[in-house]
């Protein structure tokens, strides 16, 4: 049963005149009775009897007129969250977000969600390669994360700079940099590699410039594990700083300098994904955002500066 038939229907039965019901409907007379007579015979009986007072309901339109106003309000609500849709006011987004925006991450979807309230949206804490296996498997919509590595799938925007920070056991006082080889007789607390790639090989990069060779004397799967083990006095560790800082004051923490310490967190995206309410978050991100002073991860490749 057609929607534009029940609409004219509806129409006719609210004014009970064919000739005002056409006008207000923007057809003719003719192809209004035409609709009518279409709708009849869909329903097998006479909706309307007409006279000198107009069209007036039978029976049986007496009961498809109280079916239709149903149908057509379900029809009008559908019709608006079509709309509201497509213009990325509503919706579901499931996000990532690794330690670097546990901050960051929640303000700028709170702020977003005040804009667009009746999207769904969930975060899911995830370190930045699973977030890219994620994405890249549709099982993520959008992720506050490292770059990806380099592909066409995947595109990234720059939102805030992270930076390596030296963190020891509170209460412990940070050596200067060129004596940072004093606090191996503690050892240092590290991620493993496999949980963390991008932060090992940052490590790493800076490290080599500052010409230091950390004596890792205990692994973790998570950076929380490794934070826990510092605040408890076991061993020093390198983390980014962002993420430490919102643990907060159970250590004692040094951002460190060089370009070997830094790198950019963004949000990494699906390329060809066209979901308007992803859009909508893509731009608003882009005009909130605190876009870092460099928005390329250092590469493996690149030199490195001595320190």
């Amino acid at each position: 049963m057609e929607i534009r038939l029940l609409r004219s229907f509806v129409e006719l039965t609210d004014t009970g005149h064919y000739g005002k019901a056409a006008s207000k409907l923007f057809v003719t007379q003719s192809t209004l009775s035409k609709q009518i007579q279409a709708l009849e015979a869909m329903v097998g009986g006479p909706l309307f009897e007409r006279g000198r007072h107009g069209a007036r309901l039978t029976p049986l339109g007496n009961l498809l007129q109280q079916e239709a106003r149903v149908l057509l309000r379900l029809s009008d609500e559908i019709d608006v969250k079509m709309h509201r849709a497509n213009a990325g006011l509503t919706g579901q987004l499931d996000i990532g977000f690794g330690i670097s925006a546990l901050i960051t991450a929640p303000q700028i979807v709170a702020t977003f969600r005040v804009t667009t309230p009746d999207s769904q949206i969930t975060l899911n804490d995830l370190p930045s390669r699973e977030q890219h296996q994620r994405l890249l498997g549709g099982r993520l919509d959008v992720g506050f994360c490292r770059a990806p590595e380099e592909t066409d799938e995947l595109s990234f925007m720059p939102v805030i700079e992270e930076r390596l920070a030296l963190v020891l056991p509170s209460g412990m006082e940070i050596p200067p940099m060129n004596r940072l080889s004093t606090l191996n007789r503690l050892g240092f607390v590290a991620l493993s590699s496999s949980r963390g790639p991008g932060l090992d090989a940052q490590i790493s990069q800076w490290c080599t410039s500052a010409r230091f060779k950390p004596r890792i004397v205990q692994h973790a799967d998570d950076i929380l594990t490794v934070h826990a083990v510092v605040a408890a006095g076991l061993g020093a560790a390198f983390l980014p700083w962002h993420g430490v800082e919102a643990l907060g004051d159970r250590t004692h923490q040094k951002p460190l300098s060089g370009s070997a310490s830094k790198w950019a967190v963004g949000i990494c995206w699906r390329s060809a994904d066209s979901n308007p309410l992803l859009l909508r978050f893509i731009d608003y991100v882009s005009k909130h955002r605190r876009a870092p002073t460099s928005s390329r991860p250092l590469a493996h490749h690149d030199e490195l500066p001595r320190a």
